[in-house]
């Protein structure tokens, strides 16, 4: 399709991309892990068990979950990445939330394309 300048898009910068191939290069093993059929029936079925934003919950606020989160991040301790007693329910809020505070505490450093350990 093509537009006139007026109606053109802008042209995203390269480090904005997020189409599968650059996400999965940057991703390193955690994609990987999160694509895994292991990882998609444990959180379905977690999901299943807690239908409902487990911080929300605590507030008394009914929000259905949207993310399967790992207490202590799978950067922090691989070895917990399948253990159902590090995982919890949360909304896309709370989630975004703990997330922006899981790499204040633990200072995790952005994901490189070399990240495999």
């Amino acid at each position: 399709m093509r537009f006139c300048d007026r109606h053109k898009l802008p042209l995203r910068a390269p480090w904005l991309r997020t189409d599968y191939t650059t996400r999965q290069a940057t991703g390193g093993r955690y994609f990987t892990f999160y694509k895994s059929k292991q990882w998609e029936r444990l959180s379905y079925s977690y999901r299943l068990k807690h239908p409902l934003c487990e911080w929300c919950e605590r507030r008394g606020l009914y929000v259905p979950v949207a993310v399967v989160d790992h207490i202590t991040p799978i950067r922090v301790d691989w070895s917990r990445r399948y253990d159902e007693s590090n995982l919890q329910s949360l909304c896309a809020e709370c989630h975004s939330i703990k997330s922006h505070d899981d790499i204040i505490k633990y200072h995790l450093p952005t994901l490189k394309h070399d990240d495999t350990t």
